[in-house]
């Protein structure tokens, strides 16, 4: 009856040596990266924050360790990682997106709502995001620092279609009013810092409506009563 148990052990014992080699295998080492993002994301740019987890176990990925390594790209703000057996990571990346510049030392200084400079560009460039002008501001390490009055308009303008947001050339804030100015010459008279989005909202369909008609001039400092000077 020893003899028996014996066995079953020693068989038990193999079964689970086998186990065991083949968790450690190379079957389940990393080899292969998969990014999914809006804006196709170039792989070479991130070579460096995925290199040293090539060649690790998957079933052991350190998930947190590989989201810290990506999020020190300036152009990603959040990461999803997904495992897919049994040797591929699956990376969903939600990316920073250029929202207004700057202009400092004679250069464009491109950057996203949260502040994170993403690029610099001569001031020829042309850029389909807006001047901001009439704060001060002051950097911190790879981060422009902006007063918190402006906290509201970048996010608002980081929600805005690529294309309505293309078509403002300069965002002017003075006396604690903000002025827009459009690439096509309008100008716009925005008021305080208060109804943002709905005044966004409401320039963009007056826009819209009016795409045959040449305007002047927009007041939305009263949301309820916009006002619409044409030429």
């Amino acid at each position: 009856m020893e003899k028996k148990y014996q066995i079953v052990l020693m068989i038990l014992f193999f079964i689970f040596l086998t186990f065991l080699s083949f968790l450690f295998s190379p079957f389940f080492h990393i080899r292969d990266f998969v990014f999914h993002s809006r804006n196709e994301i170039n792989k070479n740019e991130l070579r460096t924050n995925i290199n040293q987890f090539y060649g690790d176990n998957l079933l052991f990925l350190n998930e947190d360790d590989l989201r810290s390594s990506l999020l020190k790209h300036n152009l990603i703000s959040s990461v999803q990682i997904e495992k897919a057996f049994p040797s591929t990571v699956h990376v969903v990346i939600e990316e920073r997106r250029a929202v207004a510049w700057l202009k400092n030392n004679n250069n464009k200084l491109i950057f996203s709502a949260d502040g994170i400079i993403l690029n610099e560009k001569s001031l020829d460039t042309e850029l389909k995001s807006p001047q901001i002008e009439g704060f001060p501001y002051y950097f911190k390490q790879k981060k422009i620092v902006l007063p918190s009055v402006t906290e509201d308009m970048l996010k608002v303008l980081n929600d805005l279609e690529a294309e309505f947001l293309a078509k403002i050339n300069k965002i002017l804030f003075q006396n604690n009013v903000y002025k827009l100015y459009l690439k096509s010459g309008i100008g716009v008279n925005f008021g305080r810092n208060e109804q943002l989005a709905e005044k966004f909202a409401i320039l963009n369909s007056i826009l819209d409506n009016n795409q045959e008609t040449e305007i002047d001039y927009i007041n939305l400092q009263v949301v309820k009563h916009p006002v619409v000077k044409f030429k």
